[in-house]
């Protein structure tokens, strides 16, 4: 009994050494055992259509390779024409931010230029109202005797005793400054020449 199972086994090794061989020469390509296989297997039924599967499939391979080469240059190229675009799009959307900034800087300013337009102009219209206002006080003071203007320029803010008094004939304002206290007079003295 030990010799038929050692010759059983030693068979066993023979054939698993010569399909062993084979693989190696297979894969080193020294060989083709695929077809040979195939056709063995071929005649197992319902396997009938295995080699000619093979064959199509070794036609088509070459052609097969080929647009997979394709798709990855396709996919190559739209990953770099999704990055370029990407890139348009952020310099875009800089851009968009810059001139909105800018939009609002220029609107900060023209409101500052109509707030200082606006001050400007009822800063002039308050002069030409305090103009007005000399004058007629000018008028009134030269109606006046001396004495009498001098006691109504007392009562004027000094500013605007100032103001009418640069108005007056030099020689009609001086006569009113001399019915005025020494340092009054002195005072607007002082301011009109400093005008």
């Amino acid at each position: 009994m030990f010799r038929y199972i050692a010759g059983i086994l030693t068979a066993f090794l023979f054939i698993g050494s010569v399909f062993g061989f084979l693989y190696i020469l297979d894969q080193y390509n020294y060989i083709e055992l695929k077809p040979a296989i195939l056709v063995a297997l071929s005649t197992i039924p319902g396997w009938e259509e295995v080699p000619e599967a093979y064959r199509l499939g070794l036609q088509n391979m070459g052609f097969l390779q080929e647009r997979e080469e394709e798709l990855t240059a396709k996919a190559d190229a739209l990953a770099s024409e999704a990055e370029r675009l990407e890139t348009e799009r952020q310099t875009l959307i800089e851009q968009l931010v810059a001139l909105q900034e800018k939009e609002e800087y220029l609107a900060l300013q023209e409101r500052k230029m109509a707030e200082q337009q606006a001050e400007f102009r009822r800063t002039q219209e308050l002069e030409e109202i305090n103009q007005d206002r000399y004058v007629t006080a000018a008028r009134l003071l030269e109606a006046m005797s001396p004495e009498v203007a001098g006691e109504n320029l007392l009562k004027m803010p000094f500013e605007m005793g100032v103001a009418v008094l640069s108005l007056l004939e030099p020689r009609r304002a001086g006569r009113i400054l001399e019915t005025l206290p020494p340092e009054q007079s002195s005072k607007y003295m002082a301011e009109i020449s400093g005008h």
